[in-house]
């Protein structure tokens, strides 16, 4: 049987704010690595590739200050259940969302909200991939602080971007729009476009035009997030709002719906698709990196000074 979600009130941050921690995924481009040290296929979120702590330990206690651990949800896989059990012991298992098999992040968010929106239907949700870094944390806890406070008033779902270093060509780019709001270090934009992984000459002008990286880390009231996702992957909404109403809470029926849906990916089926009715935190600081590939998680290590994993 699924484990039934229930609301709390205890820990930091403000009423209704929730986190989902995205770490259903299989590392591909890491794999390299993993098996090297590891000799199997260990999906890289649950490696230890420095610190002496795994991505998703780093990730959970980054968003700690943010959001009770009640309130902190886990989108896995099943099949990597000796892995999480594992590393996440001590979470509550209502708050370890399992998915049958892995559809894309399109599925893991429409799961995630569904479930949260069941207990907590003006709950602020914020989705952090297991698989980034931040050199400044205290920057980090700052500015998604500012993120959950605009979310709550306005009436689009936020993206965190990163003023970009460099013309990178694997990573989704944000074109801003109009400034909505500014505070003391941050400011938040509107959405003109999104840009998927442009060629290097594209993205030596996207600089140019002040345009972002895209973390993929969001923020957003969960009645706004879910009609985006109503709007743009209806398939994908259906296909979890018998969670949602409590109509289905058995394996069975989450089988049946992962078995039914195509795989898919929120960034180009709902992020691309409604640019209107989001806004983007331009993020100056930090030192954030996504550790997707082994040569950006040794260029990481070595710019902040870490210990990357060596062999023995």
């Amino acid at each position: 049987m699924l484990k039934t979600m229930s609301a709390s009130k205890e820990g930091p941050g403000s009423a209704g704010r929730w986190a989902v921690v995205l770490a259903g995924g299989s590392g591909m481009r890491l794999q390299s690595l993993t098996r090297k040290f590891f000799g199997e296929n260990r999906p890289k979120q649950f490696c230890a590739l420095f610190g002496g702590n795994t991505l998703v330990e780093h990730t959970r206690a980054r968003i700690s200050p943010l959001v009770s651990a009640q309130r902190t949800a886990y989108v896995v896989v099943e099949a990597h259940a000796r892995y999480y059990q594992q590393q996440l012991s001590n979470v509550a298992p209502e708050r370890i969302l399992v998915q049958p098999c892995d559809r894309g992040t399109t599925a893991a968010i429409a799961f995630s909200l569904a479930r949260i929106a069941a207990i907590d239907p003006d709950a602020i949700v914020g989705f952090f991939p297991a698989d980034h870094y931040f050199a400044d944390e205290p920057a980090f806890t700052r500015h998604m602080n500012w993120a959950y406070a605009i979310a709550a008033l306005c009436r689009t779902a936020l993206l965190v971007g990163v003023r970009p270093e460099h013309p990178e060509v694997e990573y989704g780019w944000i074109e801003p729009g109009a400034c909505i709001a500014r505070g003391v270090y941050e400011s938040a934009f509107r959405v003109r476009r999104f840009w998927e992984k442009p060629a290097l000459g594209v993205a030596r002008k996207l600089i140019g035009r002040g345009c972002l990286w895209n973390t993929f880390i969001m923020v957003g009231r969960v009645g706004i997030m879910r009609s985006m996702l109503e709007d743009a992957a209806p398939e994908a909404f259906r296909a979890f709002e018998r969670f949602r109403d409590g109509s289905a809470d058995d394996a069975a029926a989450l089988n049946h719906a992962y078995q039914n849906i195509q795989a898919g990916d929120f960034s180009k089926q709902v992020l691309s698709a409604l640019p209107e009715r989001l806004a983007v935190l331009r993020l100056d600081t930090a030192g954030w990196s996504d550790l997707g590939t082994p040569e950006r998680l040794a260029a990481t290590c070595a710019r902040f000074g870490m210990q990357p994993l060596t062999a023995a």
